[in-house]
């Protein structure tokens, strides 16, 4: 059994922290609350990427979303926090995962589709540098077998920890910039791996216009799909249009559950790409048949009603 740490102990360790923090150029994260009026929010400069990195993994789950941003020398950069976890940020993302963990049929225990939050991955491009998606969906290894072990050459790309890389990945942005979003989608779509990625905005709460049957403010939304090859598909999908305030005379359109023109769609079998090099003309990966469906399937009217409900006035 391990002793209780004694305040020598704690004391030694503050003074460690310190001596590395000294050593090394981390990032520092504010010590006085901020809000999100005060993002994008400088924290460091001329960061390596093994010092953002390390950083990453003691931070990533603080409540902030990081961007490095790298210099022109190639090996450092600056470091910014670009949103803020919410309530409506993390009730939309963990909606977004039970779309994806519909054909699991039910299986929990190593389910052929794995579906998680901020996995870190290597940003596309070769640098190293890592970041996470808030989430994204992965084939099970029994289906694609890890990079290290796989019969692809080239090696197909992992994760940071070297599980299969995910095939879709999903951001969300409340407080964060269209701008900010925008850029991390596309580059997520610069790794062939990642075969889709869906982008959703919840734009700021009008607070004097409600519902008047749930009292719940109207709010813009719009969601991005990027897939490989395809023109991005957009919706505007929240209980009032994208830069109206008439939501009587100029109704939205994504007013109920179910609607096709309100639904984004993705092949179940692109989680299994998993393509021997070159690829071979018209390469289609097969679904195992354990699955249940063809498609993944997101209702965006289901994620309005969870933003919504995620800020009650």
């Amino acid at each position: 059994m391990s002793r209780a740490r004694t305040s020598d102990d704690i004391w030694w360790a503050r003074i460690f922290d310190r001596l590395d923090e000294f050593l090394h150029n981390y990032p520092k994260l504010p010590k006085n609350s901020i809000t999100e009026n005060n993002l994008p929010l400088h924290i460091g400069s001329k960061v390596t990427i093994r010092n953002y990195n390390t950083f990453l993994h003691h931070y990533g789950s603080s409540g902030y979303k990081f961007r490095f941003i790298l210099n022109s020398d190639n090996t450092t950069g600056e470091v910014y926090i670009i949103g803020m976890t919410s309530t409506a940020h993390e009730d939309i993302i963990i909606r977004l995962q039970e779309f994806f963990k519909v054909p699991n049929n039910g299986v929990v225990d190593d389910p052929p589709i794995i579906v998680t939050g901020q996995v870190l991955h290597y940003v596309p491009g070769g640098t190293r540098v890592e970041t996470a998606p808030d989430a994204c969906v992965r084939p099970n290894v029994a289906f694609v077998p890890k990079p290290a072990v796989s019969t692809v050459i080239p090696l197909p790309p992992g994760d940071t920890c070297g599980n299969p890389h995910a095939r879709i990945m999903c951001e969300v942005a409340v407080g964060q910039s269209v701008g900010e979003l925008g850029r991390k989608c596309s580059s997520w779509i610069r790794e062939p791996y990642v075969r889709a990625v869906i982008s959703i905005k919840i734009l700021e709460p009008i607070l004097n216009m409600r519902e008047p049957t749930t009292g719940y403010y109207y709010r813009a939304m719009t969601a991005k799909l990027y897939r490989q090859g395809m023109a991005i598909q957009s919706w505007d999908f929240g209980n009032i249009k994208k830069h109206s305030r008439d939501p009587v005379n100029d109704p939205p359109g994504c007013n109920a559950p179910n609607l096709a023109a309100y639904q984004i769609t993705i092949p179940i079998s692109e989680v299994f790409w998993d393509p021997p090099y070159p690829i071979p003309p018209g390469y289609t990966p097969a679904i195992p048949l354990n699955i249940v469906g063809t498609n993944f399937v997101v209702d965006l009217y289901r994620i309005q009603r969870v933003a919504l409900q995620a800020q009650i006035p």
